[in-house]
């Protein structure tokens, strides 16, 4: 293959993809989705999202933990409660690790509905050690966990978006780039201005161990200096 056949076959390529992005229907997608991997992939394609997938938990994007299941109702609070217990199990392990401050919302989504839940809700079952985290698997987790999760009424007091219907797919985009993209630039300038503080402070000490030495060197030399004027100084006398 020449140069030029090369270059034209990447150009009809890269045309393909963008044809394939500009035609891309995230609604469309979900419905016609089989299973959960591609219910996870419509959501990666609409918002761009970077696939991070390394602590056995569906999808991390910045500050947000996903949990993806590809057709339950979210209304139904048993169903919801055990999809929520699941991702706490994995919030646990971040916990464990020192690391769930790294997780400021969990989102759970199928292929029609989502639920937005903020981290610290659930920080008394998270750090809790009334539940069997070792021999329950995430996927099918410790009905005592299940039970006091329903209990909560966290679930019953967030909204249910209904993703296959306009109005709500709004509503939840919107709400979704200011957590998962907007906690992130606020988290990036939070950590800025605690750095720039902490150089700040590191100056403010400097300059004052530098004050409190050069004053103590003062008074040694104020003191010595009055040392010499108090001592009787010799006169020679003729003979």
């Amino acid at each position: 293959m020449t140069t030029w056949e090369q270059q034209s076959k990447d150009l009809g390529e890269r045309r393909q993809k963008w044809e394939s992005t500009q035609n891309f229907n995230f609604i469309r997608a979900l419905l016609e989705s089989e299973n959960e991997e591609e219910v996870k992939a419509a959501y990666v394609r609409q918002f761009s999202l970077p696939v991070k997938t390394g602590k056995r938990h569906d999808l991390t994007v910045n500050n947000v933990l996903f949990e993806f299941k590809y057709s339950v109702n979210f209304k139904n609070l048993e169903v919801a409660a055990k999809v929520v217990a699941q991702a706490i199990y994995y919030i646990h392990r971040l916990f464990q690790a020192g690391e769930e401050q790294e997780i400021s919302h969990l989102i759970i989504a199928d292929k029609d509905e989502a639920i937005i839940f903020k981290t610290l809700d659930f920080e008394d079952f998270y750090k809790s050690t009334a539940y069997d985290w070792v021999g329950y698997r995430p996927s099918s987790p410790d009905p005592k966990l299940v039970n006091h999760i329903k209990q909560s009424r966290l679930i019953e007091s967030s909204r249910v978006y209904s993703i296959t219907n306009e109005d709500d797919l709004s509503v939840f985009t919107n709400l979704f780039y200011r957590i998962v993209f907007h906690s992130k630039n606020n988290d990036d300038s939070s950590h800025t201005l605690k750095t720039a503080n902490k150089a700040s402070l590191k100056f403010v000490i400097y300059f004052v161990l530098i004050f409190v030495i050069l004053g103590l060197a003062s008074i040694l030399v104020m003191q010595y200096r009055a040392e010499l004027g108090d001592k009787d100084i010799p006169v020679e006398t003729k003979r």
